[in-house]
């Protein structure tokens, strides 16, 4: 089966996304899937099953695996515990090629990234060692969550020991020239979600009319890029809600919606609730 193509959210302002999820937080299965960030996925305890490109490996009492980009997988994580904890780091090729170079001191960091495209399972010791610090990334800011993955991939190149489950990998599913262009697309959404998004210009930048850019891109993710552009919006107003913004008409035009009606029912589809009514669920959360 070929793997759709995810569009990862990684703040212009920050150099990777950290997400935790625990038993009861939800995280939507993004199903058989790739996706250019590099991944590093730790999850606590339970039993699952790796199912990354042509291999399938179980695990018990957690896991911790690090995975190159643009490698096929399914998601990793598992509910079989109540204090069950994921959490999941990604961020871009630039991460390596544009700031980590400049600093000589990084090079076991960078040869543990570089190898990350073998996919490298983690010997439990280490994963039980990083248990406090992969917790915490749920009540960092920015610049303690890039620091703290630092420190976690500094603790693995020297200390851990790993599993490579390939010696290679074949991308045979996907040409290069498909994944640079969804790569482009996504960018393009992820710089321009709050302006008016032009298929026509996104079209001729790719090399494509626009109807063969939406048949493109229908192709590759099964999902019109329409409806994608106003899911990638939804995401960006849940972030504003969850900085505090509380001000409905203003996260709207933030997040790159105009229509208070058409904004109101978008939000329904993706969140099953409306805005107003996320913001009184928060508001009544922080109360508790």
């Amino acid at each position: 089966m070929k793997p759709m193509l995810e569009a990862i959210n990684v703040d212009t302002n920050t150099s990777l996304k950290a997400e935790t999820y625990n038993s009861s937080s939800y995280c939507e299965s993004a199903g058989w899937h790739i996706h250019p960030e590099f991944e590093l996925v730790y999850v606590k305890n339970g039993s699952g099953l790796l199912n990354i490109d042509s291999k399938k490996k179980k695990y018990d009492n957690g896991v911790l695996v690090f995975l190159g980009g643009n490698i096929p997988h399914a998601d990793f994580g598992n509910k079989d515990h109540d204090d069950g904890l994921e959490v999941v780091i990604q961020f871009k090729k630039e991460f390596l090629d544009e700031k980590l170079k400049v600093f000589p001191e990084l090079k076991r960091i960078k040869q543990l990234i570089e190898k990350s495209k073998q996919v490298l399972i983690f010997d439990q010791e280490s994963k039980n060692a990083l248990w406090n610090s992969f917790k915490n990334f749920e009540h960092m800011d920015n610049q303690g969550k890039l620091i703290n993955l630092l420190s976690i991939l500094d603790y693995l190149s020297k200390n851990a020991t790993y599993e490579s489950l390939f010696d290679t990998i074949s991308l045979s599913n996907y040409k290069k020239d498909e994944i640079w262009r969804l790569e482009q697309t996504f960018e393009y959404v992820n710089t321009n979600y709050h302006k008016n998004i032009s298929v026509t210009e996104i079209s001729k930048k790719l090399g494509f009319t626009p109807n063969s850019f939406c048949r493109f891109f229908k192709k590759m993710t099964s999902q019109k890029f329409i409806s994608f552009v106003n899911e990638f919006r939804i995401g960006k107003a849940l972030e504003f809600f969850n900085e505090n913004n509380t001000v409905i008409a203003e996260v709207m035009y933030k997040s790159g919606f105009n229509d208070p009606s058409y904004f109101t029912r978008q939000f329904k589809k993706y969140q099953n609730t409306t805005p107003s009514a996320y913001l009184k669920s928060k508001y009544n959360e922080s109360l508790l």
